[in-house]
């Protein structure tokens, strides 16, 4: 039988020199129990639902029989999910995050807002800056994309777009009037509804399943335990409940981004960048280079 995992509460005891036990090839079994996920298996599950739900969302909008089918609340870019909550993403992402970590460890604490500013430094290179236009809009201008003015005379276009600085972004074309055209258009949403959702999990799923559980130590969690366990959770703390609620507010929207809006391979490209930096520091990182582990520490309660 392969030896068991750490619980999620025993996750804040490691030491700095302690190695994170690798997944086995199989989840341990009890007598009497079904199988065990891990919560590096759970996390990896969470995971495997956004690019899931982006191919059903996508499928559907293409098998869709009806035109009238695109025509909903959803699908316009102002309904009021969109305008105050994922145009403000990583600032609600921020708040619950901020209320989780004041409920650290004083000594988990700084390793937590450490770990938070990686994620927003690459929340700021994809959609905000990267020496100069953000990552998104340099794809796009790399790809022949460019500010199409909103008006046809070539004068009148000047004046609206302004200097050639103002193009070079996506914020700036629309400010100016105009409108990205051609190129590809990386989706903002795919990535700001993947990377804050990832890192969301990674740092709230040990305090999760220690409260869903009162914190009885594990070999790991059933299939059966999951959704129970979220629900007490939720019931035992309200800051559990308003990360679980924002966290299903990020998966509906990313499910109607991929129903209503951009192609394909632009939410592919998308929900890459979503994963790229979550997958790097939390899956590889932090589980195979004690170093690093020893700067950004490793979620916990």
């Amino acid at each position: 039988m392969a030896s068991p995992e750490p619980s999620a509460h025993g996750a804040e005891k490691l030491d700095d020199d302690d190695v994170i036990p690798q997944p086995s090839s199989r989840s341990p079994t009890l007598p009497g129990t079904s199988l065990l996920l891990s919560p590096t298996d759970l996390l990896i599950l969470a995971a495997s639902f956004y690019p899931l739900t982006l191919i059903a969302g996508s499928v559907f909008s293409a098998c869709s029989p009806s035109p009238a089918s695109a025509d909903s609340h959803f699908s316009r870019k102002r309904n009021p999910f969109n305008v105050f909550f994922v145009k403000y993403g990583w600032l609600w992402t921020t708040l619950v995050f901020l209320i989780h970590a004041s409920r650290l460890r004083s000594s988990s604490k700084a390793r937590a807002l450490l770990r938070y500013a990686v994620a927003t430094i690459w929340w700021v290179l994809v959609t905000r800056w990267f020496f100069g236009p953000p990552i998104m809009d340099q794809l796009f201008l790399a790809t022949r994309g460019k500010c199409q003015p909103a008006d046809p005379d070539p004068m009148h276009a000047e004046e609206e777009v302004g200097t050639a600085q103002m193009i070079f972004t996506s914020a700036a074309c629309k400010v100016a009037g105009g409108k990205w055209s051609g190129g590809h258009d990386l989706s903002g949403h795919v990535f700001l509804l993947t990377h804050a959702s990832l890192f969301l999990w990674s740092e709230l799923l040990p305090t999760l399943i220690h409260s869903g559980t009162a914190g009885r130590e594990s070999a790991g969690v059933s299939w059966s335990e999951i959704f129970p366990i979220l629900i007490r959770s939720a019931a035992a703390r309200r800051e559990n409940a308003g990360g679980l609620a924002l966290l299903v507010l990020w998966w509906w929207m990313l499910l109607m981004t991929g129903v209503y809006f951009h192609t394909w391979l632009e939410k592919a490209t998308g929900w890459i960048a979503g994963i790229a930096q979550w997958a790097v520091l939390y899956v590889w990182a932090l589980r195979s280079h004690p170093t690093v582990r020893s700067i950004f520490g490793v979620p916990g309660i």
